[in-house]
C-alpha cells in the first residue's frame, strides 16, 4: 500500500511505533534561521513573488499528489519569501482532500497540516532530507460506508486471509470475509469464520467501541450480537483489533520515516471522527 505520508515527505519540494506527542508540539519545533532579510521578505511580498510562488508549490504538490494517489487534494502553502521557498524554508503546508479512494483506502475527509511556524527541508538532487523536525497534526472523517467499502477492497482481504488464530498446531478459527457497519453509536463487524466444529462459515456478528490506548485506536466493550460461545470474548478482542478495518484506514497515514500518535476517535452518528498528530524527526 502506498504511504500517503511517505508520498507527501518525497515530493514536498521535488516539484519546485507509536509514539507519545508532548501536549506542547512546540518543544519540537526549531526556531527560525537562515531566513532572507526583512527587507527581501517585504519586497518578494509587495512585488507579488511570494504569493505567485506558494501558488506554483500548491499546484505542483497537487500535480504529484494526484499522479500518485488518482485524487484530487486541496493544497495550500505559505512561506516566507519566493528565495526561502526555492531553498526548503516555510511557513506551513495544509493538504486536505474529500471522498479519497486510496488504494482501497475509502475516507470521507482527511486534512492535514504542519504545526511548526518555521519547516526546512533541503532538497538535493536525488534526495529530500528534514533539516529540523516536522510536526502535523491530522483529522480524518470516515463514514459506515467508507469502512463497509474498504473491507471488500483487495488489500484489505488479503491481510484477511493471512489471519488465524492458532495454537498447539490447530487452528481454531480461518477468517473468510467481513463487514462493518456504523451504527448507534457503536462498530458492527460481521465476520465469516470456519472452526473445527463446522465446515461451513458461519457469521458472527460483534458490537464493540472504540478508544485510544497509547496512540493507537483499539476495540473496547466487545459483545456477541449473535449466539456465539465458541470463541472466548478475551480471543474475540484480539483477533478483531489484528483485524480491525480503522486502523487499517489509519494506516495510510504512517511509514517508516514518521511516527503517528492518533489522539482522540469519536463515533458520531455513522461517521468516526480520528484526529492525531504525525512526527517526521529531522535528518531522515
Amino acid at each position: 500500500m502506498k504511504k500517503f505520508l511517505l508520498i507527501f515527505s518525497l515530493i514536498i519540494f521535488c516539484a519546485v511505533p507509536a509514539f507519545a506527542l508532548c501536549c506542547d508540539y512546540s518543544q519540537m519545533c526549531a526556531k527560525p534561521y537562515d531566513l532572507s532579510s526583512k527587507g527581501s521578505q517585504i519586497t518578494s511580498n509587495i512585488t507579488g513573488m511570494t504569493f505567485l510562488a506558494d501558488r506554483i508549490a500548491d499546484f505542483l504538490i497537487k500535480g504529484e499528489l494526484k499522479k500518485a494517489t488518482k485524487e484530487k487534494f486541496r493544497v495550500e502553502m505559505k512561506s516566507f519569501s519566493a528565495n526561502d521557498l526555492a531553498h526548503g524554508r516555510f511557513k506551513s503546508l495544509k493538504i486536505s482532500g474529500k471522498n479519497l479512494d486510496i488504494d482501497g483506502v475509502y475516507i470521507t475527509r482527511l486534512e492535514a497540516k504542519t504545526l511548526c511556524d518555521f519547516n526546512y527541508v533541503q532538497l538535493t538532487k536525488d534526495s529530500l532530507k528534514f533539516k529540523e523536525n516536522m510536526v502535523m497534526e491530522f483529522s480524518t472523517e470516515i463514514s459506515s460506508a467508507d469502512l463497509s467499502k474498504t473491507v471488500q477492497s483487495t488489500g484489505y482481504l488479503e491481510m484477511l486471509n493471512q489471519t488465524n488464530l492458532s495454537a498447539f498446531g490447530i487452528t481454531f478459527f480461518k477468517l473468510q470475509s467481513a463487514d462493518v457497519q456504523i451504527k448507534n453509536n457503536k462498530l458492527y463487524f460481521t465476520i465469516k469464520v470456519t472452526t473445527p466444529f463446522s465446515a461451513v462459515p458461519i457469521p458472527v456478528v460483534v458490537r464493540s467501541g472504540l478508544k485510544v490506548e497509547e496512540g493507537n485506536i483499539v476495540l473496547t466493550k466487545i459483545d456477541f450480537v449473535n449466539p456465539f460461545s465458541v470463541i472466548d470474548l478475551s480471543k474475540a478482542a484480539y483477533l478483531l483489533n489484528a483485524i480491525n478495518p480503522l486502523t487499517f484506514s489509519i494506516d495510510i497515514l504512517n511509514n517508516k520515516d514518521s511516527k503517528m500518535s492518533i489522539q482522540t476517535v469519536d463515533i458520531v452518528g455513522d461517521k468516526i471522527i480520528v484526529k492525531g498528530n504525525i512526527f517526521i524527526p529531522k535528518n531522515v
